[in-house]
């Protein structure tokens, strides 16, 4: 994978999981003048104000602006209407969207995670981006499947069947699923290499398998 050009950041109180992200970050690579964008609450709270004095220390600790020209930014979001936060993330997400972005729901503050992950699924990405949720108090990241795909892809009645009759884990040929939806074998081929491209189904010991977008999906 290509470096990143911006990772997203949610800021509550713990400066901790923010760190975390960025350490992961560095490891896969950062291209020249990458963002690292952090959005916090848009109302006085001495609790987060706290912890992005503690997150900017660290970073200068770890002279990222200097050693790797990566750029650091803090957006507010109010958050005493929800449209208006969505719409306010979404304005800055415009901005990447033909960019390599990561996004890391790392905060405490519920709200603003929802606002954040709404508006990545509201944009038009060039490239899919990298989404993540961090547990809080466990130091662990969990990777969320690429969902947008499935409230833009619009699967026919024939694809959905298919996708229906392969049971999760289990690796189908052609011939199998042929035979199970009483189709011709090349029909069901064609359909099986549309959904590997959309990222549904993935190739497996010599057949095909739902991918776990395809299990979210079915």
């Amino acid at each position: 994978m290509r470096a990143l050009d911006a990772l997203v950041m949610v800021l509550g109180f713990d400066p901790g999981p923010l760190v975390s992200a960025v350490a992961s970050s560095v490891a896969d690579g950062f291209s020249p003048g990458a963002r690292i964008i952090v959005f916090t609450a848009g109302f006085p709270d001495e609790r987060a104000e706290r912890a992005w004095r503690q997150f900017q220390d660290v970073i200068g600790l770890m002279e990222l602006p200097k050693r790797l020209n990566v750029k650091v930014e803090r957006y507010q979001v109010p958050l005493n209407d929800f449209v208006e936060a969505v719409c306010r993330v979404k304005e800055i997400f415009e901005d990447l969207r033909e960019l390599r972005v990561k996004i890391s729901i790392t905060g405490g503050m519920r709200a603003l995670g929802i606002a954040v992950f709404l508006a990545y699924m509201l944009i038009d990405w060039k490239y899919e981006p990298l989404v993540e949720v961090y547990l809080e108090g466990r130091g662990m990241a969990l990777k969320i499947p690429e969902v947008q795909r499935i409230v833009k892809y619009r699967l026919t009645s024939e694809r959905l069947e298919l996708l229906k009759a392969m049971k999760p884990g289990r690796v189908y040929k052609p011939s199998d699923l042929s035979g199970l939806l009483g189709k011709d074998r090349s029909t069901i081929y064609r359909q099986l290499q549309a959904l590997v491209e959309e990222g549904f189904v993935e190739r497996a010991d010599g057949g095909y398998k739902l991918s776990r977008l395809g299990l979210l999906l079915v």
